[in-house]
């Protein structure tokens, strides 16, 4: 049997690693998102974002929607963690960013 062992990544955290987050997200029509990171195993960055839903029939089924809105906490990291291995993505409302990306470029919701 093959195991592994997680290897910590260094972080310059002097470096700004959330400006290349914010401005994906600005890319895709959010405007002045927060961005929390985590640097314990490396780098991770939470955003959340509050979304329309466009199409409901799209999203994920776990997802909680109320009167057409959403919110997604979404992950970006240089490492996977469960929410990659175990959930394929997604669990409820968060997700990583491909998950993400995927409900923008399927037309299932947009920016609120």
């Amino acid at each position: 049997m093959k195991t592994s062992t997680f290897t910590k990544k260094d972080i310059n955290q002097d470096f700004d690693h959330q400006l290349e987050v914010k401005e994906m997200f600005s890319a895709l029509g959010f405007a002045d998102v927060k961005v929390n990171s985590c640097y314990t195993n490396g780098a991770s960055h939470y955003v959340n974002v509050n979304l329309q839903v466009v199409d409901p029939m799209k999203i994920y089924a776990e997802m909680f929607v109320f009167e057409g809105l959403t919110s997604a906490k979404v992950r970006i990291s240089d490492h996977r963690s469960n929410l990659d291995t175990l959930c394929g993505g997604v669990s409820g409302n968060e997700m990583n960013f491909a998950s993400f990306k995927n409900l923008i470029d399927t037309g299932a919701v947009k920016p609120s």
